[in-house]
Formats: C-alpha cells, sequence, structure tokens
C-alpha cells in the first residue's frame, strides 16, 4: 500500500468498515480476459478472523459463467464519502473509508446453505436473521460465498 499513513490494520476497525459497506464490487475475469466487474449487496460472516462475503443472484447469467470459470476474484467496497474543500482545486481532497482484497468463490452446497447466506445477507441490511424465506425462492436462488484470503483497509478523514 503506498498510502501507510492511510492504512487500517485494526481486525476490528476492517470489519466495521465492511458493516457500514452496502454494495461490494467484485472483479471478474471475462472470457477474453479483460475484467468484468459487478456490482452486488451483500452480507458477510467472521470466524477465527477470517471473513467470508455472501451473495446471491439469479441460477443463470454471465456473472455465474464467469465465476464457475475461475472462481478466484478480486472485491472492493468504500463508504462515508465526502469532499473535503480547499482554497484551490489542488487543495480538494476525497473522505473515504474502503476495503480490498481477494479470495475464492464456493457456491452454496444445498438450500441450508443458501438459506444461511440469505438469510446472512438479510442480517446486513436489515440487522435482523429470522426472516422467512419460501422454500422455492430458495431452490431458485443462486448463492454463493467468498473466502477472502487477503485484505487491506484504508481511511482518509476529513480533518
Amino acid at each position: 500500500m503506498r498510502r501507510k499513513d492511510r492504512e487500517i490494520t485494526d481486525f476490528a476497525a476492517m470489519t466495521d468498515i465492511v458493516q457500514a459497506c452496502r454494495c461490494c464490487r467484485l472483479g471478474l475475469t471475462d472470457t477474453d480476459g479483460t475484467a468484468y466487474i459487478v456490482p452486488l449487496n451483500f452480507g458477510f460472516t467472521v470466524e477465527d478472523k477470517t471473513l467470508t462475503l455472501w451473495f446471491h443472484g439469479a441460477a443463470e447469467g454471465k456473472k455465474l459463467d464467469l465465476l464457475r470459470q475461475a472462481p478466484v476474484v478480486t472485491f472492493e467496497m468504500d463508504t462515508d464519502h465526502q469532499l473535503i474543500p480547499g482554497d484551490q482545486a489542488a487543495d480538494y481532497s476525497f473522505a473515504y473509508r474502503s476495503v480490498m482484497g481477494r479470495g475464492t468463490v464456493e457456491f452454496a452446497a444445498g438450500e441450508e446453505q443458501r438459506l444461511q447466506g440469505l438469510r446472512c445477507i438479510m442480517e446486513h441490511y436489515t440487522h435482523r436473521s429470522d426472516w422467512p424465506v419460501p422454500p422455492a425462492m430458495v431452490r431458485a436462488t443462486a448463492v454463493f460465498c467468498l473466502r477472502v484470503t487477503g485484505w487491506t483497509a484504508k481511511a482518509h478523514r476529513a480533518p
């Protein structure tokens, strides 16, 4: 990381950023070798200081095809955006908190794990995990997780 003065290494502070974020962007590799970025709603779990991100979507489509072909992906999230004005254009800056990293995608195995992932996503946005989810919806929805193997965080705050 170039700006070590903005780096966050405390695990709890890093997960606080994840909690505050509302969108996670996955960086996938398209079939022609170019980047393919997709913004997604997400949930997350932490176990033994290991971050796992949960996602859902349609049971078919380009995103799932790419994930099956190349399950090692990158991710990025950011929050707390604020313009920091200055007296001159060069004095302007921007406040933010962000995380980025990489990991391997695994598709949920069976209805119970899909339901677990869907409830995790709902808990992230509503702070409730006891939502009833119709079995037909669980069966029709693709659920996958990203087992994070490495990630960094940084922040730039307004004075």
